[in-house]
Order: C-alpha cells, then structure tokens, then sequence
C-alpha cells in the first residue's frame, strides 16, 4: 500500500564520526582486611566443605569476590524520531576487589608459630588474587580499547542503542573474566596441595598439641 515508508524499509542512519574514544580501565585493588578468628567448623563451612572432622586447611580461609562495571557515553546520528546509530565516545571500566579478607581459625594459639604459618598459607593467595586482577586489568583495557576502536549500534533510539552498546562491551570482556577465574582457580590449587598441608601439620609442634587439644582431637 503506497504511502509513508515502515521503520523496517527505512535507510538505516549513518554513524557519527568516532573520533579517538577515550577508554579508562581503572583497578581497584586495596589491601586485604584481617578478619577476627572464628571457630574452624565455621571457617571449613564457609568454604563449602561437608560435614566431618577439622583439617589444617580449615583453619585459615582467604575470601575473594571480584566485580566490575562499565559506563559507556554515546555519539549518535538519525532523525530525531529515530532510528540512530550510536558509537563509543567514552568507556569507563571499573575491575575491583569487592572484598578481600583473612581469617583464621579461632582454635590457633594467638601470635604463634603456627598463626604465623597459617598466615603466610593465606597471604599467598591472596598473592595469586591479586597477580591475577593485575593482569585481567591489562588484558580488559586492550579489549576495551579494540573495542572500542569499531563498535556501533543502530536502533529504534539513543537509549536503545547505548544499551545494545553495553551488551556487546559484556560479550567482549567476558572471555577475558573467564580466564581471570581460570587463572585464580589454579593457582589457589597448587597453593593447597597435600604436600602442603603436611608442612604445615609438621611445623611449630608445640602448638600443633596445643590446637589438637582445642579441637578435641
């Protein structure tokens, strides 16, 4: 039927000049909080083990939780009654320890020989944390600079395509936070192996009779 052209026919708008996108990744990284001692049953809960009998690796927990978010500020070109194209003007990226703490075992003789080991058991993961948030940083600012460089977004309006924009930024980055868990996953594995847990069950043994005799063992 002849008469105004539909949405779906209409020539899609041209995109705006990109410019040089500003991208900023910024890290936030603070130094891991010490937790006041809790009871080792509630430390070996906290880290998802199943019911049954105290081991040394309950007796010290680094807790971790990683977020990000991102902000994106749009140029668009179209009508004023849409559609737009819309590219990157600005992207702020925000990678960040939402929390970072250690606690230890409230059964551990206090300012020990073996609170000292424990902790240094703890703090290198919180190493292998930290190492691994550096590099996710790096490697989430090339993406996002790539990114970028070519992204752009028809829609219905400047809302719309913004969030489209957000969307592909997501499925951009995801890969990257993937390896970030990845890279975490196994280096927290080869800090915990069976080896050393029986260091740790061979040091200080004043203190190893002494944490026997507060866990009933």
């Amino acid at each position: 039927m002849p008469g105004a052209a539909s949405a779906a026919t209409q020539t899609p708008p041209a995109c705006p000049d990109r410019g040089q996108p500003l991208v900023r990744v910024t890290l936030s990284d603070p130094e891991p909080r010490l937790l006041a001692p809790r009871p080792a049953r509630e430390l070996r809960a906290q880290a998802g083990a199943s019911e049954g009998p105290v081991h040394l690796h309950h007796l010290g927990l680094t807790l971790s939780r990683v977020e990000w978010q991102s902000d994106i500020v749009v140029r668009s070109q179209g009508a004023q009654a849409g559609p737009v194209c819309a590219v990157p003007a600005e992207v702020r990226v925000v990678l960040r320890h939402a929390e970072h703490a250690i606690r230890l075992a409230r059964e551990i003789p206090a300012e020990s020989c073996l609170a000292r080991e424990v902790m240094a058991h703890e703090h290198r993961h919180v190493a292998v944390n930290r190492r691994t948030l550096q590099e996710a940083a790096t490697e989430l600012r090339g993406l996002a600079r790539g990114w970028a460089a070519s992204a752009e977004a028809t829609a219905p309006d400047i809302a719309a395509a913004a969030a489209t924009l957000q969307d592909d930024l997501a499925r951009t980055l995801e890969p990257a936070l993937e390896r970030l868990r990845q890279a975490r996953a196994a280096g927290h594995a080869a800090i915990d192996t069976a080896e050393e847990y029986e260091r740790l069950g061979r040091v200080c043994p004043a203190d190893q009779r002494r944490l026997r005799a507060a866990l009933g063992g």
